[in-house]
This record gives structure tokens, sequence and C-alpha cells, in this order.
């Protein structure tokens, strides 16, 4: 279980502090997609909404 905890806290952690470094080194050279959500701050928002509410409810589903 220890393991599992582990890999659930530090794998999502270590993502988001690599993806943060590579974007601020290179602040000009976004990505095609990412250039286009940045113009569109509410899809941004709204698409994380929608995500964090279809993966609880497959997680719902899913242990049931």
């Amino acid at each position: 279980m220890a393991i599992e905890l582990l890999i659930a806290l530090v794998l999502p952690v270590v993502l988001l502090v690599t993806a943060t470094l590579l974007l601020e080194s290179h602040p000009g050279n976004l990505p095609r997609p990412l250039g286009w959500l940045r113009r569109r701050q509410s899809l941004i928002w709204n698409s994380g909404i929608g995500l964090i509410l279809g993966l609880s409810a497959l997680r719902y589903l899913l242990t049931r």
C-alpha cells in the first residue's frame, strides 16, 4: 500500500514540475494545442471540470 501511495503522490508532482520547468524555459515555443488552449481560458477550466467529473464517474462505476 505504501508503494501505491508513493506512486500516486510523487508521480503527478514530478510530471507537473518537469512540465512547468520545460514550459518556463521556452515560453514562446508552446506546442500548438497549448497555444490554442491559452487563447481560450474558459475552455481550459471547463475541460478540467469535465475531466474531474468524468474520471470520478468512471472510478465509481469501476469500483461498484
